[in-house]
């Protein structure tokens, strides 16, 4: 999933210069994959319930590389946002399959480690494409994520366990002023994760800066998502998931405002600390869920993929305009920022009874 969801990032500006893409046009090809992040989070929840949560995210596995692949087989705008579309809504299935797996047959700070697999999507894609980034066609670079996502697939099929198939549902949605707090959170940070995380490589390269410094810059945000959600799940364990959602989407506005204004290398570290950020949302929030609604928490994380996709289409349909008429993306990064914190401030109106860490059942035994 690293690797689908972030490619396009890295390969944005080789496609820009050799398609002569707008600011409004990459724009338009990046929403259609949040448009398909938003479909396919409508039907993962059904689709797992009604064929596994194994079986789903194999196949959207499978059907994802070879979407990666397809992507290059034409430069025309209308092409790349119907492959972009596909892929977002692969993308959402896989990440509503395995995150259901891991917190329903896991303990959940062991769970947490595994989302740390986006950040080694990324941090791989970013050294595969470094060199055909400089130096080649932008079509190589998708038949390379494409091979890549393949082998991955191979690695995900012998190593994924088996779960039992349960009666079909739909998106569970479940009540109380609390997880609707969570949605909105959540929500807030799809708007202001996908300003970096779409256009983070395009600014440094429009802005001045070398190749391979942006290609250090993305490479720095995969190494940072690599280790990001286990430091998050020992944070979570320690002092619940509530300030750990505080702490980190604080940090991770506070990274976007370096990255946005400092001189080399503080957007690197800044991008360093943004990865580290962003993929600890999703787990963290489905932690909320599960600590507010025992019964079904688990279930919720298709309805808040659902809401997160939401937040994917506007950001990007925000920052696009912007920076159409600026010339930059400075001042998107900067609102991005300002979202981020938002989202923070909504997480710290719970009450603090609310994500604390689960008491052991040692301390609570007679």
């Amino acid at each position: 999933m690293g690797l689908g969801r972030f490619a396009y990032t890295q390969l944005l500006p080789p496609m820009v210069e050799q398609l002569h893409l707008s600011a409004l046009a990459a724009a338009w090809i990046a929403a259609a994959n949040f448009v398909g992040y938003l479909a396919g989070a409508l039907v993962a929840a059904y689709l797992c319930a009604r064929f596994n949560e194994r079986r789903v995210a194999l196949l959207g596995l499978l059907s994802l590389a070879f979407t990666l692949a397809l992507t290059a087989v034409s430069g025309a705008v209308a092409w790349l946002v119907l492959a972009r579309f596909a892929a977002g809504v692969e993308s959402a299935v896989i990440f509503v399959a395995v995150g259901i797996l891991l917190f329903e047959t896991m303990e959940r700070a062991t769970a947490m480690i595994a989302f740390g697999g986006i950040g080694i999507g990324i941090f791989f894609g970013a050294g595969l494409l470094a060199p055909i980034v400089s130096h080649g066609p932008w079509e190589r670079g998708w038949y390379a994520i494409a091979f890549a996502a393949l082998a991955a697939t191979f690695v995900a099929w012998r190593l994924m366990p088996p779960i039992a198939s349960r009666i079909a549902t739909g998106i569970t949605i479940t009540g109380g002023l609390s997880l609707r707090l969570v949605d909105a959170a959540y929500f807030l940070q799809g708007v202001g994760y996908v300003v970096f995380a779409t256009f983070a490589v395009l600014y440094l390269v429009e802005r001045g800066d070398s190749h391979a410094s942006a290609s250090g810059a993305w490479l720095a945000v995969g190494a940072g998502a690599t280790l990001g959600p286990w430091l998050s799940g020992v944070f979570a364990k320690r002092l619940g998931a509530r300030a750990g959602l505080i702490f980190f989407q604080m940090l991770e506005a506070l990274a976007t405002i370096a990255f946005a204004l400092g001189p080399l290398p503080l957007p690197i570290i800044a991008a360093l600390v943004f990865g580290a950020c962003f993929p600890t949302s999703g787990p963290l929030s489905t932690l909320m869920y599960i600590d507010l609604d025992p019964r079904d928490g688990a279930r919720g994380l298709g309805w808040l993929t659902f809401v997160f996709a939401v937040g994917q289409i506007v950001g990007p349909l925000i920052a696009g305009p912007i920076a159409q008429h600026l010339g930059d993306f400075r001042l998107p990064l900067l609102l991005s920022a300002a979202t981020l914190g938002a989202a923070a401030l909504l997480i710290a109106l719970i009450p603090h009874s609310a994500g604390q860490p689960p008491v052991s059942s040692e301390a609570t035994s007679p």
